[in-house]
């Protein structure tokens, strides 16, 4: 565990790059706000994107592995940031903010090898997420010193924490490669139970096997709206707050703030995720990003109000992103899937924040912070319809049948509850459970008022 956090702090201090100084490079060299979410969109696409390809190099040889490729390919796109900023070119730009994506692939995908070897999922999780604030808190300050730094050199001044980002970097992958060891998804693997669904072969059956869990398909989408709603907003944040006369010394301080609150809330949302349920969690974090949207709506050039939304995004983020990884860590397939599971989980908040960032510009351009904040929010509300719905199933049904209150004996009737996913981490029924709740209640119709109404006979029973 002391391994990846000193890999988090490093590594996140290298993030700080594209997430504040990518949109003041934008602006400066096409001279357009429209086009401020574009680095921090091709960031988090780029980290999606990498993310399938990483986790495919895990299943295969570990983490270690995984995560110092992908911190090697961000110190790739942060030279060529640099080099892009030297030639005044905007594409070289953009692909090298997809590169540095590989950093951002990194620092996340920690937080599953952290689980990897934890009872405690929620709480493993949250220690690694916690650890990438002092990084990430102290990455937008270094704007103003960095700044100076390039500078001396003859480059534009956000492009100094690009500098930086590349020693940061490849720090963070010598510490992995030479440190975390054994590997922890191969610990992971010898502890996994014997019961555990096997591997799936196959592109599309792998798919299909993954989206029929739904602890996986509610925690892709948490995943996928917490980005969406976070990137969205902060993408153009450095942007507004220029216009409205705030210097790089008080834009890196107020980014500050915002990460703070994205990552020092993980020990309070990883205990909940444990106690109360990880669905639980990601609801909260979706009330509170529908919070931040609202607060963004009405804050116009205030300063305060700017700060308040910033912080309720910052925390809502967090909130779902506990929440959704342990979802989708606890989901009942094997391991090998399960690293699929976790690309396939990456690469939705990459793509979701890929349209966020690339469209933020023109909504600010348009129509200013409240639209903004406005159409970043509204999509969470699909997190708190899918979170908290009521479940209802066949055991539902049969026990709300009146024939149950008659003189029969409840007992025979008694079906074992289903789990529910929202506050435990077990998987719910399965189809075949499904339809034998089916043909009980099918039974029960069918018999007459006071009869016994035997159960169907489950079928042999299963050793162990």
């Amino acid at each position: 565990m002391r391994v990846l956090v000193v890999a988090q702090l490093l590594g996140a201090c290298g993030l700080a790059a594209g997430g504040t100084a990518g949109a003041l490079l934008a602006e400066l060299f096409t001279g357009s706000p429209a086009t401020a979410g574009l680095p921090l969109a091709m960031l988090v696409l780029g980290s999606g994107v990498g993310a399938v390809a990483v986790t495919r190099v895990m299943s295969g040889h570990g983490r270690r592995a995984g995560l110092a490729a992908a911190y090697l390919a961000g110190a790739v796109g942060a030279g060529q940031v640099v080099v892009a900023a030297a030639f005044r070119s905007w594409p070289l730009l953009l692909a090298g903010c997809g590169l540095l994506g590989g950093g951002n692939t990194a620092v996340m995908l920690a937080r599953y090898a952290a689980a990897d070897v934890a009872s405690r999922r929620g709480r493993a999780i949250s220690a690694v997420v916690a650890a990438a604030s002092v990084g990430a808190i102290a990455g937008p300050n270094l704007l103003g010193p960095a700044g100076a730094l390039a500078g001396v050199v003859g480059l534009p001044a956000p492009t100094g924490l690009f500098l930086l980002a590349i020693p940061a970097f490849l720090g963070a992958a010598l510490v992995l490669v030479v440190f975390l060891r054994p590997d922890p998804l191969q610990v992971a693997r010898a502890a996994a139970p014997s019961t555990q669904q096997p591997a799936v072969a196959g592109g599309m059956r792998e798919l299909a096997c993954l989206l029929g869990d739904r602890h996986i398909r509610l925690a892709l989408l948490v995943l996928a709206v917490a980005n969406l709603a976070m990137v969205g907003v902060m993408a153009v944040a450095p942007v507004h707050l220029h216009h409205y006369g705030a210097g790089m010394g008080t834009i890196g301080l107020l980014i500050s703030v915002h990460i703070a609150a994205m990552y020092l809330p993980s020990p309070v949302t990883g205990w909940l995720a444990d106690t109360l349920g990880a669905g639980v969690v990601a609801g909260i974090g979706a009330l509170l990003l529908l919070a931040a949207g609202a607060v963004a709506a009405v804050a116009g050039a205030g300063r305060p109000g700017i700060i308040v939304a910033l912080l309720l995004l910052g925390v809502g983020w967090n909130a779902g992103l506990i929440g959704g990884s342990a979802l989708l860590h606890d989901a009942a397939v094997s391991s090998s899937l399960r690293t699929r599971a976790e690309g396939l989980g990456e690469l939705g908040m990459g793509a979701a924040a890929a349209v966020g960032g690339s469209g933020a510009g023109l909504l600010l351009a348009t129509g200013g912070l409240a639209l903004l904040g406005l159409v970043a929010a509204a999509p969470c509300l699909l997190v708190l319809v899918a979170a908290f719905r009521p479940t209802f199933t066949a055991y539902t049904r049969l026990h709300k049948h009146p024939l149950q209150t008659s003189g029969t004996n409840p007992e025979r009737h008694k079906l074992p509850a289903p789990t529910n996913p929202l506050g435990s981490q077990q998987p719910s029924p399965d189809r075949g459970d499904a339809r034998q709740h089916t043909a009980v209640e099918r039974r029960v119709h069918a018999a007459p008022p006071g009869s016994p109404c035997p159960l169907p006979h489950p079928g042999p029973t299963q050793p162990g």
